[in-house]
């Protein structure tokens, strides 16, 4: 098994703390802090979520930030920690859990989230030999590099070793070639379908739960 597929701690990084994580979540949340779902917040979640990632409890984080995820635009921090964590967990490459967190990933690459741009650069490098593209790895390594988002509160950077190998796998022409790719890169941000009716309230009828978008198929 490649070395990609390790705990779900992030392979010795730092990742935000209560108070970072805190921050994080006001700053993605909907304007004035109203709440984006009954229930507990979609931030407070958040914020569990990412803690219990940060404590090696990669199953329990999953659990909860997919719903978080699941919300789409502004969530691209939990887009990211989930797709992290599914594909460090994953027993290989080849399971739905490891395609599942590549999709994430994605996701919050697209959306501009740096974090998910340096992680995709590390698997596409140095990850299982069946992932290894080069001119990927170049693309994404290119635009974390580049990414201004590096600047804020509770940013988690690849480790100086990883960024190096990730580099030394990679020839002068497939840089040069992914510097030139990200030149192009607009942001994507990923939408949730929309869902075509009122899910069930708690009492069994419709029209009593979250509205307008529903998850979509795993």
């Amino acid at each position: 098994m490649a070395s990609s597929l390790v705990s779900c701690g992030g392979g010795g990084r730092r990742g935000p703390d209560s108070r970072e994580a805190g921050q994080i979540s006001r700053d993605l949340g909907p304007p004035g802090g109203a709440p984006v779902r009954p229930g507990p917040s979609a931030n407070d979640a958040y914020v569990n979520g990412l803690n219990a990632r940060r404590d090696g409890k990669c199953d329990l984080a999953a659990e909860i930030l997919k719903p978080v995820a699941n919300l789409g635009p502004g969530y691209e921090g939990a887009q990211f920690a989930l797709g992290d964590c599914l594909t460090r967990t994953a027993a290989t490459s080849a399971s739905t859990s490891f395609a599942d967190g590549l999709t994430w990933l994605i996701r919050a690459a697209d959306a501009g989230w740096a974090e998910a741009q340096g992680r995709l650069a590390e698997i596409y490098a140095l990850g299982p030999d069946d992932m290894r593209k080069p001119e990927e790895a170049a693309y994404w390594l290119a635009l974390y590099v580049s990414n201004t988002q590096k600047a804020r509160i509770g940013f988690e950077p690849l480790p100086a070793d990883s960024l190096k190998r990730i580099a030394d796998t990679l020839m002068p022409e497939q840089i040069t070639a992914g510097e030139a790719r990200a030149r192009s890169w607009t942001r994507k941000a990923w939408i949730p379908p929309r869902m075509e009716e009122p899910p069930p309230g708690p009492d069994g009828e419709g029209g009593g739960g979250p509205r307008g978008r529903r998850p979509p198929p795993n």
